[in-house]
C-alpha cells in the first residue's frame, strides 16, 4: 500500500510540475486582417463578434496560432470593431491585452484594445 501511495504521489508531482500557468500579457502591432462572418452561415460568429490579427505578432503566451503562425484575437463588441477598423484604416498601432486561458471560439479573446502613437503596453 505504501508503495502504491508513493507511486501515485510521484505521478501527481510530475503533472503538477509540468502544468502550464495562464499568461496575462499585451502585444502590439498594426492591424493586418479583420474578419466578420455571416451569422446565418456561422451562428457562433454572429456580429458583433469578429477576429483580427496584428502584423508581426506570432506569440502571445499560449494563444493558439492561426495561418502562417499568426495570433488571432477575438472581440465581441461594436466599439472594439470600430476601434480596430479605424486603426487599420489609419495605420496606427494597437495594443491588445489578453489572458491565454480565455478563449472565444477557440482563439484568444482580447481583454482590451488600446490605440496610440505608440500605444502603451499596460
Amino acid at each position: 500500500m505504501k508503495k502504491l501511495i508513493a507511486v501515485c504521489l510521484a505521478i501527481m508531482g510530475i503533472f503538477a510540475g509540468s502544468s502550464a500557468h495562464a499568461v496575462n500579457g499585451t502585444v502590439k502591432g498594426k492591424v493586418e486582417f479583420i474578419r466578420t462572418h455571416d451569422a446565418t452561415q456561422i451562428p457562433r460568429w454572429s456580429p458583433p463578434a469578429f477576429w483580427f490579427t496584428l502584423k508581426g505578432v506570432s506569440k502571445a503566451g499560449a494563444c493558439p496560432k492561426f495561418v502562417d503562425g499568426k495570433i488571432l484575437f477575438v472581440a465581441k463588441d461594436t466599439q472594439a470593431f470600430n476601434l480596430v477598423s479605424d486603426a487599420l484604416n489609419s495605420g496606427k498601432e494597437v495594443a491588445v491585452a489578453f489572458n491565454d486561458e480565455v478563449l472565444a471560439s477557440g482563439w484568444c479573446a482580447s481583454s482590451y484594445i488600446t490605440v496610440g502613437s505608440p500605444p502603451p503596453l499596460y
